[in-house]
């Protein structure tokens, strides 16, 4: 039986590195309560760093605002133009060479 290889350790060290880089994005995402407070914290040392003065109750609503509407999906209203010019692409690149 053949011995694994470097580049075959390697090949997988870097799915597993991947995998876990993956991991730890989702996990700071959804640790939510944690990610709220740092950025509330982030923007209350940059007013203070500053020297704005903002209101508590201000920074809280604007977390607030800023969360609950984060991964929503606004679709953007096509226009005839925009149709027109991407009928044309897809027309152009979509010709046989």
């Amino acid at each position: 039986m053949a011995q694994a290889g470097l580049g075959d350790q390697l090949g997988a060290m870097a799915i597993i590195d991947e995998l876990r880089h993956r991991q730890m994005v989702v996990d700071e995402q959804l640790d939510l309560p944690q990610r709220r407070a740092e950025v509330a914290q982030r923007i209350r040392d940059y007013y203070a760093g500053n020297g704005i003065a903002v209101d508590e109750a201000l920074i809280e609503e604007g977390i607030r605002a800023y969360f609950d509407h984060r991964l929503e999906f606004e679709a953007g209203q096509p226009g005839k133009f925009d149709s027109g010019v991407a009928l044309a692409y897809i027309r152009t690149v979509g010709r046989p060479g």
